[in-house]
Parts: structure tokens; sequence; C-alpha cells
């Protein structure tokens, strides 16, 4: 695939790419004798998919949520409104995964950079990690940028492995059990690794490592509002809460990026006060959450140095006057 094609597809309108949509995920199933199942996280990207699915697919279209135990409490409520989706769950809990493997800040990608170049045994990794390798373009690749390098050497671990542990691995467990294969609502356009991943495999992918469907690449979030508005498709609530990115409510990926009047912990500890807290006082290597994002220097709701309350944060939020806060995700 090439990079122009995805940003002509990106253009198309709605209908075009609702079509694109339904052609891909038959196309999947024609591939893989109509063993497919659709990843739900209950958040809007996977619930404009799972419409999809039941509406111009299949009805009663099998569907497959992780529960973490980390999810909003809205997410998880939200799920358990439809029919016909199973609930697994990891064999870890998230304090005993990040005690073991370390914190996930900055992005996945930095996070897996910064984990091999403290742990691997190669020193060519190593090398690559911390100076890169040439790429064809002139760039440097493979390698942590500059403004974190200091994490090599932080008094903790930083690992993007969360997500591997809490949500690949279930996933790769049921589909290995089941003989059905994830199709999931992800976008191209939402990181570098996604649109890689894109450029190579394209929205349907047979690798034998990773059969799985992506009907959703070419999709973009104002897509997925006018999917939902227009066929009048129920959404989790956590959307009108302030809240635009679900998930497990801790991630720490992409919080340094947040640029607005508050950020994702600010509307954690106001949403759910006690998860906020539990959260904060995760360990690794002796060192807290909080500490280790204090340390990459994220103000939090609570820190000593911030007083954010006295912008009358509750009140603009328990108002909805604010839907969402900016954020991007490197």
């Amino acid at each position: 695939m090439l990079y122009e094609d995805l940003k002509i597809r990106t253009g198309w309108t709605l209908s075009q790419k609702i079509d694109h949509a339904v052609g891909t995920i038959e196309a999947f199933l024609a591939k893989t004798d109509g063993k497919g199942y659709i990843s739900f996280s209950g958040g809007k990207d996977s619930t404009v998919l799972l419409d999809i699915a039941r509406r111009f697919v299949r009805r009663g279209f099998p569907a497959v949520f992780s529960n973490t135990g980390n999810e909003f409490p809205e997410i998880v409520q939200f799920v358990r409104t439809f029919d016909d989706v199973t609930i697994i769950r990891p064999k870890m809990r998230i304090s005993d995964v990040l005690s073991k493997y370390g914190f996930p800040l900055v992005s996945k990608e930095q996070s897996q950079y910064i984990r091999q170049a403290r742990n691997t045994n190669s020193e060519i990794l190593r090398n690559i990690r911390i100076n890169g390798k040439q790429g064809r373009n002139g760039y440097k690749q493979g390698k942590i940028d500059d403004k974190w390098l200091f994490l090599i050497k932080a008094p903790f671990e930083v690992s993007e492995l969360c997500c591997q542990k809490l949500k690949k691995d279930p996933f790769h467990t049921y589909s290995k059990e089941t003989g059905l294969y994830p199709i999931i609502g992800t976008m191209a356009s939402e990181s570098r690794l996604r649109l890689q991943k894109w450029l190579k495999t394209g929205c349907n992918s047979f690798d034998s490592k990773n059969i799985a469907s992506y009907p959703l690449s070419i999709w973009t979030e104002n897509d997925i509002w006018e999917y939902i508005h227009k066929l009048k498709v129920p959404y989790s609530p956590i959307y009108d809460k302030g809240c635009n990115r679900t998930g497990c409510m801790f991630c720490g990926f992409g919080c340094h990026m947040e640029k607005g009047l508050f950020n994702r912990f600010d509307v954690l500890q106001n949403l759910h006060p006690k998860a906020y807290q539990t959260f904060m006082a995760y360990e690794n290597n002796g060192v807290t959450y909080r500490d280790a994002l204090e340390y990459i220097g994220i103000k939090l709701p609570d820190s000593k140095n911030r007083q954010l309350r006295l912008f009358g944060i509750d009140e603009i939020i328990n108002t909805n006057k604010v839907n969402s806060y900016e954020s991007n995700y490197s």
C-alpha cells in the first residue's frame, strides 16, 4: 500500500467509508471461513465497528471485551448493555504488571525503546536505541527521542508491556481457544506504528502471526462522530463527562502532549477519585506511579505546585462545558 492511497481514501465520504468497512469485513470473513469477532473496547471507535458489523454484515455478530479491571466504570456498564459480548480477563493484575515490567510513559514505541535500552544484553540493540540507525530517508530510526534519553537511568522501569499483558495476551488466548480472529477498530492516523502497519498489510492482515482485520483504518475521528450522530448510535456517556479517550484509566501514553487547562488525570480524579488514588500508589522499584509521572514533568491535579481547582474545573466538567481536551499521541 502507498501513503498516497491512504490520503485519497481518508478523503472519501462517510457512505464510501461505510461501504469500504463492510467490504473489508466480508473479505476477511471469506478468507477465514467466517471466523471473525469484533474486538470491543466499549470506546466510540469499536462501538461504531460493532454497529457496522451487526447492522450491515450479520445480526448478533460476536464481540469480545477484555475487562482488565482498569476501564472506566462507565465503559464497563455500557458494554454490559450489549448482547452477545464475551467478557475475558487477563491473568495478571495491573499492580503486578507495573511492578514487574514498568510504567507506561510517553508512547508505546518510546517505552519499548527505553525498556530495551535499559535491559538488553545486546550492545548492538542498545546502541541503536540510544543513537539510532541510518534509514533510507536519511533520518535516524529506532532511536529514543533525545528528550527522553534521561529515562534510561530513571529509578524505575519504563515499559509498553502493560498493553501486552492486559489486552493482547487475553485476546490471543481467546483466539487460540476458539479459532476466531479479531476485527479491530483502530485507525491508521492514530499513530506512526499503526500507519506503518497499514502501509505494510492494508486493512486485512493474513500474516500467520497476525491474522486480523482493521476495517476503520481509513476513517478519522470526525467520521466516527458523524456515523454516531447520523445513525443515532448509542455511545458510552464517558465522552460527555470531559473525557475523549477511553481504555485503561491510568494510561500514561501521550499524557505529556496534553496542553489544555487540564489533562486526563484531572478528569480521572474528578470522576473517580478513589481509582485515581489507587493508580497513583502503584509502585515499581519502590517508586510510585505518581512520582514517575511527575518525574517526566506531568502536572497532576494534586501536585504540590499546582492548584487547578482554583480555575473551577469541577464546575466545568459537571456542566459538560468541556467535552474534550487537547490530546495527541506520539
